[in-house]
């Protein structure tokens, strides 16, 4: 499945309405040309990603939203940026304004979600999904009485849907058609049960059963999202102080708006996790793995199968840290169901959901800890020590809660 990027414009303005109102401001008091000049301007209008640096630079935002209320701000403040509609004389003019870092269109990535073929299937009460619970050890937790209790994981994708084997802290919708974050895809609903269907008798049981898990709808129907959803999906979940993300999405390019925000959110102490993608090749010299994966404050997962090989859709590169499970593994399903999946979307709510358990255990640890932990106990695969198709090799629950344990000592 080929990516595509593509400037989108989420919410386009009239402005042959507004050149008749007068508007004495110039633009926040730093430019001799009126606001109204710069508001006439029609061509090339858009969404976009503004950065700022310092307190200049926000109040500047905040006097230009205050003045052009056709502008449909909306502050991230966590993130140091705000999304708002811009004309290009207003993009120009903002640009030389003090304490704007940065100006860029949020832009669309196509079929972000990943994962492959899409099966249903039954389950058998209080079942753990399918083989990789039990290759990892996933039972070593549930013997130490370690469910993810207290910790709170985000789930940035396509939503989660109500399901008797799930129970959802709380959620967001940042795609502009609806406010609601149930699933109308099905993707955001499995990667929620690999992490914490509930040990309840009725179907599945995840790795962090007791994981609060927060529902962060960032793509639409078909998979897709602009990264100002990703902003406001990022800027949501550190406002709820959650302890971890999952991102079971990629996309081929990054950007400065990108990587700061992923910074942001990396400075507040949560532990980004995300799927490499399903682009990899025959090469393991090749260098595949994408976004948001391939940014250092991201950990990058790779998948393998029940024979403990790397799946061939697996993306390949030195930026990945670990594999996990993720061929033919079952989760939860829209309306009640149950399905099972491939990609490296399945395989990186193992690494989350292990995570999850980690940081009950040991919560004073931070997010770099709990990331080199994972690493370092990870069972090595392939040629000795990291590599491009396993990197540290695949996750294993042993050693990470017995007096070996990095976080133990």
């Amino acid at each position: 499945m080929t990516l595509t990027i593509h400037t989108v414009f989420k919410k386009m303005i009239l402005l042959s309405a507004l050149t008749a109102v007068p508007l004495a401001y110039t633009l926040l008091g730093y430019s001799a040309q009126p606001l109204t000049a710069i508001l006439a301007s029609q061509d090339g209008t858009g969404r976009y990603l503004v950065s700022y640096s310092n307190e200049n630079g926000k109040e500047t935002l905040s006097r230009l939203a205050g003045t052009a209320t056709h502008s449909h701000m909306i502050n991230l403040d966590y993130l140091s940026m705000v999304a708002i509609t811009l004309t290009p004389a207003q993009k120009s003019e903002l640009s030389r304004q003090q304490g704007i870092s940065h100006i860029e269109p949020s832009v669309k990535y196509t079929n972000a979600i990943q994962s492959n073929s899409v099966q249903s299937v039954s389950v058998t009460k209080g079942e753990q999904a399918s083989w990789g619970y039990q290759t990892v050890d996933a039972e070593i937790g549930f013997q130490k009485q370690y469910t993810g209790k207290n910790v709170k994981v985000a789930i940035l994708d396509t939503g989660i849907s109500p399901h008797s084997d799930l129970k959802i802290a709380s959620g967001i919708s940042t795609v502009d058609y609806t406010s609601e974050y149930t699933d109308d895809n099905g993707h955001g609903t499995f990667v929620a049960g690999v992490i914490g269907a509930l040990n309840n008798g009725k179907g599945l049981i995840g790795q962090a059963p007791d994981a609060q898990l927060y529902a962060v709808k960032i793509l639409d129907k078909q998979g897709s999202g602009t990264t100002e959803d990703l902003a406001e999906g990022l800027n949501w979940a550190i406002q709820q102080n959650v302890d971890i993300i999952n991102m079971s999405i990629s996309f081929p390019q990054a950007s400065p708006a990108v990587e700061q925000m992923l910074q942001s959110a990396h400075g507040k102490g949560i532990l980004m996790i995300a799927s490499a993608g399903n682009h990899g090749t025959a090469d393991a010299a090749a260098d595949t793995v994408e976004y948001p994966a391939r940014s250092p404050e991201v950990m990058g997962i790779l998948t393998v199968d029940s024979q403990l090989e790397r799946a061939d859709f697996s993306a390949s590169g030195s930026e990945a840290d670990v594999a996990a499970p993720g061929v033919s593994i079952i989760s939860t399903a829209n309306n009640g169901k149950y399905e099972l999946r491939d990609g490296t979307s399945v395989s990186a709510p193992f690494v989350s959901g292990l995570a999850a358990v980690l940081k009950e255990a040991y919560p004073n640890s931070t997010n770099e800890q709990i990331r080199q932990a994972i690493s370092s106990t990870a069972v090595d695969l392939g040629v000795p020590g990291k590599d491009n198709l396993y990197g540290y090799g695949m996750i294993s629950y042993q050693h990470l809660f017995d007096s070996t344990s990095p976080l133990g000592k």
